[in-house]
């Protein structure tokens, strides 16, 4: 009892804790408010409620831009921001509408042309959409001009032209691979033309896009795809191009790189925009697009109509390319790009038999190693061939005795040794000759020429003209003029020929006039 008694007098000697009133919470929320740093702008704002209260335009999106733009260095900041933002937003979902739950949701692009879909025309970021798919179509319309040669006798003829394109007569194994490669990477690693089938199945609608962004409209919102798609498609082509024009996997993969980084182009201004190195306005713009989203009818994005959109962007560019590329194998070959007929002179010095294959050779249908090869007009004639043996071109003339097949490896005159799949090429570089004592010597003179008047610029001169006759072409002189010769090079000779009189043996002298007989060659007559 003691016991109790003493804690009963201990506890009246405590004083009496007060309790809450209405005054301690209100000076409770007045002190939490102080204490919470606020911008001078607020504070000046004639918008600002009561105290310790969140202001009333707090979901809008505005309001969170402004604070972005105030302090968008710090990232602590717009955590905050955002967090407060999504708490905004789970509260006000209970208000949503049933509706709602048939939209899915969508962002733009990170590109430069995103921007034109809802910047203000003469805004630097309009401008830099602009600036920067100007700035590609240049360099691919430079590009095209530097390939596309279509120039026939001074006049722009590209169904005249053989391979107007450039491409190689032929090329190797890996390097067939490798285009293949390149062209599959190309298509799928395409992303303009893909975002821009993206948007234009998704439509324009004003109440998802345009509430999000207040400055889209239909008409930007389409010269957005249409640019887009524009490069994009201009692009590959460009890319298959200059991938079936390289003769070589360095020179593809050369080529392919640099067109890859002109079709990524827009992507890579887009992030400098966003890292601030285009100017404070470029990047507000461009963290603002990456940051917002917008709702699309879950039934466009997801319909039959769109699969199958999606599905036959890939078949077209499919088909298309690699079929292309079938067509571009096929002739090379068949040997389409090759020259159908060759002028060949070969010097007579060592072996005095070279000097009668000067002339005209024509494209056989016999291939050796892989190659074309040549022969002239005349039966059991000599054959410009490819001996796959040795790596090197060769004139020859017998045939095997036990296959009875020309083989180009018994050889009487021989290039270096080389892999490409045309004998002009061979043209700068040494010969040799196979003597009658079956040795090597240097063969002191060879010329080799593509003789096709139809493709090269004037190629009969000022006193002929070119006649095409089936895959041949030849030179017709103007006889008015007196002109002769493959190419109507040389001057017609003279009908009369005066020299000093020679002696005869046994006496007398030889005439001293001769006269050149029509049609005969050689002939004379004494006067």
């Amino acid at each position: 009892m003691n016991i109790d008694t003493e804690n009963q007098r201990q506890r009246q000697l405590l004083p009496d804790d007060p309790p809450p009133t209405a005054t301690a919470a209100e000076d409770f929320t007045r002190n939490f408010a102080l204490s919470t740093p606020q911008d001078r702008a607020d504070e000046d704002d004639a918008s600002v409620h009561e105290e310790g209260s969140l202001p009333a335009s707090i979901g809008d999106d505005d309001y969170y831009d402004e604070k972005i733009s105030i302090g968008d260095d710090d990232e602590d900041d717009i955590d905050i921001i955002n967090e407060i933002k999504r708490l905004h937003s789970d509260d006000t979902t209970i208000t949503q509408s049933t509706s709602d739950r048939e939209l899915t949701e969508r962002n733009l692009p990170d590109d430069t042309f995103s921007f034109l879909i809802y910047t203000n025309v003469c805004s630097p970021c309009f401008l830099c959409g602009i600036m920067v798919f100007l700035f590609q179509i240049s360099i691919y319309v430079v590009l095209a001009n530097d390939i596309i040669d279509c120039k026939v006798n001074d006049v722009t003829d590209c169904v005249k032209k053989k391979n107007p394109f450039g491409f190689p007569i032929n090329v190797s194994i890996p390097v067939r691979i490798s285009e293949v490669l390149a062209i599959l990477i190309s298509i799928i690693a395409q992303e303009d033309v893909r975002k821009a089938i993206c948007l234009y199945r998704d439509g324009f609608d004003k109440g998802g896009l345009s509430s999000v962004f207040k400055g889209a409209t239909l008409w930007k919102w389409t010269l957005s795809i249409v640019l887009r798609a524009s490069e994009g498609l201009l692009g590959l082509v460009i890319t298959f191009l200059l991938i079936m024009r390289s003769s070589s996997v360095l020179d593809l993969l050369l080529n392919f790189s640099a067109i890859e980084f002109v079709t990524n182009l827009d992507n890579v201004v887009f992030e400098l925009a966003k890292e601030g190195f285009l100017g404070h306005t470029l990047k507000k713009e461009a963290k603002k697009l990456c940051r917002k989203s917008y709702y699309v009818n879950i039934e466009y994005a997801n319909s039959y109509n769109a699969m199958v959109v999606s599905l036959g962007y890939f078949i077209v560019l499919f088909a298309s390319f690699f079929g292309g590329w079938l067509y571009i194998y096929k002739q090379q070959r068949i040997g389409e790009y090759l020259c159908h007929q060759i002028f060949s002179q070969f010097g007579d010095d060592i072996l005095p038999m070279l000097g009668t294959f000067t002339g005209l050779f024509y494209k056989h249908t016999k291939t050796f190693g892989d190659r074309a090869s040549y022969r002239d007009d005349q039966p059991g004639g000599p054959l410009l061939a490819y001996c796959k043996n040795e790596t090197r071109w060769t004139l020859s003339l017998t045939k095997d005795l036990i296959t009875d097949e020309w083989n180009p490896c018994n050889w009487l005159a021989a290039s270096s040794e080389s892999e490409s799949y045309s004998i002009l090429s061979t043209t700068s570089s040494p010969w040799v000759v196979n003597t009658p004592s079956n040795r090597v010597a240097p063969l002191t003179h060879h010329f080799l020429m593509c003789y096709e008047c139809t493709h090269v610029d004037n190629f009969c001169g000022d006193y002929g003209s070119c006649v095409p006759a089936g895959k041949y072409d030849q030179c017709i002189c103007n006889e008015e003029k007196g002109r002769y010769g493959l190419r109507c090079e040389y001057s017609e000779p003279c009908q009369v020929v005066e020299a000093e009189g020679f002696s005869k043996e046994g006496g007398g002298q030889f005439t001293s006039k001769y006269y050149r007989l029509e049609d005969a060659v050689g002939s004379h007559v004494d006067t």
